[in-house]
């Protein structure tokens, strides 16, 4: 499956550190912020769990001469949620411990494991404060969370969600999973701590953006985010207007499955990612558009 990797690669900041170290710096040069995945499966041992940590660790290690804080995105089920609660919050307690000036966030997964993330963030938000959480807008329990949130002051990430769910647990049609996402961003923007937008949806960017102008919401009390490689013109032209945008950046040895997940999950990944390649080719970026 080598022969997919010149595809991946515009989405992948390198199967290796050093390669996604020299992107994430070419990024934060260009006026981004980051956050940063380490690719990597589902563990089923405690030595797999623990070399998922290390991974992590070596990470932060190389980011302590970096000049610009990062944020760490922790996937659960690499640290060992799925088969030792206790493994797991050691294992992330290690990594948190690492960060120094960098912030580590929880990434959201599968509904299997939603409530057992919600939990560890909650056991472990009062003594690291600066722990965030994504929220998947799909969800119909999710505006629930997301009060939870607000009410600890802990920072979330809001997402649509990429994982195909059965309709008791998530929303199925699209347009039901927008108005969600803008409902909920909307209350992020008023009433939470340091959110952020994560959508290439232009319609509900701009849904977005009048919303703050409305409000008189001010660029330093939120963040937009986007995919590594999708839609940089858009990206860009956030920046341009004065917004903080992160972009979400994965790299790893693990980029295949990641990247045959994100297309399978769901049919309208795959025309996601064309369309937006035609858009950006056309210089199509600028909401409105």
């Amino acid at each position: 499956m080598r022969i997919l990797y010149p595809f991946a690669k515009r989405f992948i900041a390198g199967e290796d550190l050093p390669t996604a170290l020299r992107n994430i710096c070419r990024l934060n040069e260009d006026g981004y912020l980051c956050t940063i995945d380490v690719l990597g499966e589902d563990t089923h041992s405690p030595e797999q769990a623990a070399n998922a940590r290390d991974e992590y660790i070596a990470l932060l290690r190389a980011l302590e001469t970096h000049p610009s804080p990062q944020d760490l995105s922790v996937k659960l089920s690499q640290m060992g949620l799925a088969f030792d609660y206790d493994l797991c919050k050691q294992n992330v307690e290690a990594v948190i411990d690492a960060a120094g000036q960098n912030t580590v966030r929880f990434d959201m997964e599968g509904s299997d494991l939603t409530q057992g993330i919600i939990d560890m963030c909650l056991d472990l938000h009062e003594a690291h404060p600066s722990l965030g959480i994504v929220v998947q807008a799909y969800l119909h329990r999710t505006e629930k969370d997301v009060a939870t949130m607000i009410d600890k002051q802990i920072s979330v990430r809001l997402c649509k969600g990429a994982y195909k769910e059965p309709e008791d647990i998530a929303f199925q049609d699209m347009q039901d999973i927008r108005e969600n996402f803008l409902k909920l961003a909307c209350i992020l923007l008023k009433e939470g701590h340091l959110p952020a937008i994560a959508t290439h949806d232009e319609t509900l960017i701009q849904e977005v953006l009048k919303f703050i102008e409305k409000e008189n919401i001010q660029p330093e009390q939120f963040y937009f985010e986007l995919l590594y490689g999708v839609r940089r013109d858009l990206q860009q032209h956030l920046l341009d207007l004065g917004y903080r945008v992160r972009i979400y950046v994965p790299y790893g040895s693990a980029w295949l499955p990641y990247t045959l997940r994100r297309l399978a999950e769901r049919k309208e990944n795959i025309l996601f990612v064309v369309k937006s390649l035609i858009r950006e080719t056309l210089g199509l970026g600028k909401l409105g558009k």
